[in-house]
């Protein structure tokens, strides 16, 4: 939710007065269904446990009220109200053993008609058996590498590379900031410390997201390696073994993890998000009040890319979860003051629609059955699927389209995504059209399982109605001719 004071406040002069309001519109429409989707399901024959007539939006509006009252207030993602009537609202977590990943799909009987039995956990087995270059595996300790050679010429290359590449999705450190460490780092030489450990760690994703390498050079000697290798043992040290409250000990985790990602080497990057995520709870309840109008933007910025990373790896993997998930209802989001127009809303856009995907794996996918979702029952005897289990889910799934269409007509059209077979825009407009498809599959994959599975059912069906369709262009040709003849 956006907050109208002047330390939470986007600069709305000039074209960001839209942007600001179209984002606005993007959660507060979002947050406001929860409503909806209970009358649905109600509708059904079912209702959550716990379920009130209000609306989440009511009920977020009333603690960041109480919490935004002045500007020295309490810190919103520590201290939040809880309410008894909020039991019944569907999280915006993604559910423990949901049914979206790759791996539950294999489980399905007719991919195991076609494909044999698998683990359940085969995605899992095949990354946790997959080993890192061996100058990142450690396997002999955590003795730091060798110091790499720092030539200026080439680390500022590295820092600008980062800057306009993975700083423009995940924007967690400010520029000016970082330049001004970076440089003391390099007049004082490279050390053990954490200010060293971040520099390291943003050379090496600038050097990874340059690079085009690939194939078995870039799986055994990715590029930042040595970058990385020597900054590792300082941020695993201290995430598990120091109780430190500097915001630059989550940054580099943060970044860290980024890199594995781009190494494609998913367990590790969860793992490091993982520790970022506890490093920041202790940032959070260790703030003083001075601290408080200084840190909240970098703050919230890594509270909200760390939602995004560790919600891309839950989609697809069975991991532990970290409490950050459980405050994203009470957490408002950014200002993203000092970026561009394209950063900023690709930014914010990106947070609401994973807040979305959340939302549809809670409505169509918990682990706890409700009237409109899918049961491993339901998914191995469709004779299960009873007609108003199949009418509201149809309802609920056109209710969740709805809002995703708005959530795409919301963003300003300078940056909104092309939908069409040829795909335009830059990077981070890309990334927007991938997670609008991605929603729209697993909106309406529940119908396509169930179509799949009762195929035997519907052949016959199918075929007469292609007669009947082969039948009337028949007749309307024979009706034509006729007519032409006229």
């Amino acid at each position: 939710m956006y907050d109208d004071l002047s330390t939470q406040r986007i600069d709305t002069s000039g074209g960001t007065r839209e942007i600001l309001g179209r984002l606005r519109e993007i959660e507060h429409i979002l947050e406001g269904q929860t409503e909806r989707l209970a009358a649905l399901s109600s509708g059904a024959g079912n209702t959550h446990s716990g379920q009130t007539g209000t609306s989440l939006e009511s009920h977020q509006s009333m603690p960041l009220a109480h919490h935004f009252g002045s500007p020295l207030a309490t810190f919103p993602l520590v201290e939040v109200d809880v309410h008894e009537e909020m039991a019944g609202v569907p999280p915006l977590t993604i559910p423990v053993k949901h049914k979206t990943s790759s791996s539950y799909l294999l489980s399905l009987p007719a991919m195991k008609a076609l494909i044999g039995e698998y683990p359940t956990d085969l995605f899992f087995l095949l990354e946790s058996r997959t080993s890192l270059p061996h100058a990142l595996s450690f396997e002999n300790g955590l003795a730091a590498g060798p110091l790499p050679t720092i030539d200026h010429e080439v680390t500022d290359y590295l820092v600008s590379a980062f800057f306009s590449t993975a700083h423009e999705c995940h924007p967690v450190l400010d520029e000016g900031t970082f330049r001004a460490l970076y440089t003391r780092v390099l007049e004082t030489g490279i050390d053990k410390s954490i200010e060293s450990a971040l520099c390291l760690v943003v050379l090496a994703v600038g050097a990874v997201a340059m690079s085009s390498s690939a194939g078995d050079d870039f799986c055994n000697s990715p590029p930042g390696m040595e970058y990385m290798q020597h900054a590792l043992p300082t941020l695993i040290t201290l995430s598990s073994w120091s109780f430190s409250y500097s915001i630059l000990l989550p940054q580099a985790l943060v970044l860290a993890s980024i890199y594995f990602a781009y190494i494609v080497r998913p367990l590790h990057s969860w793992r490091l998000i993982y520790s970022a995520s506890t490093i920041l709870q202790f940032k959070l309840s260790g703030l003083d009040r001075q601290e408080e109008l200084q840190s909240y933007e970098s703050v919230l910025r890594l509270f909200w890319s760390c939602f995004l990373i560790e919600c891309d790896r839950l989609a697809e993997l069975e991991l532990p979860r970290s409490s950050l998930q459980q405050l994203t209802d009470e957490t408002s989001l950014p200002s993203c003051d000092n970026l561009s127009p394209l950063q900023s809303t690709c930014y914010l856009a990106e947070i609401s629609i994973r807040r979305l995907l959340n939302r549809i794996h809670n409505c169509l996918y918990p682990r706890k059955q409700h009237i409109f979702s899918l049961s491993a029952t339901t998914l191995m005897t469709t004779d299960e699927f009873s007609t108003e289990e199949i009418a509201a889910m149809h309802t609920v799934c056109d209710e969740l389209r709805r809002q995703l269409d708005v959530w795409y007509a919301s963003i300003p059209e300078p940056y909104r995504p092309s939908l069409g077979a040829d795909p335009t825009g830059n990077d981070r407009q890309m990334a927007l059209r991938i997670r609008y498809f991605a929603a729209r599959n697993i909106i309406y994959r529940p119908f396509v399982l169930y179509v799949t599975l009762a195929i035997n059912n519907i052949k016959q069906w199918a075929m007469s109605s292609l007669e009947a369709v082969v039948s009337i262009l028949e007749d309307m040709q024979r009706k034509q001719r006729i007519l032409s003849k006229v």
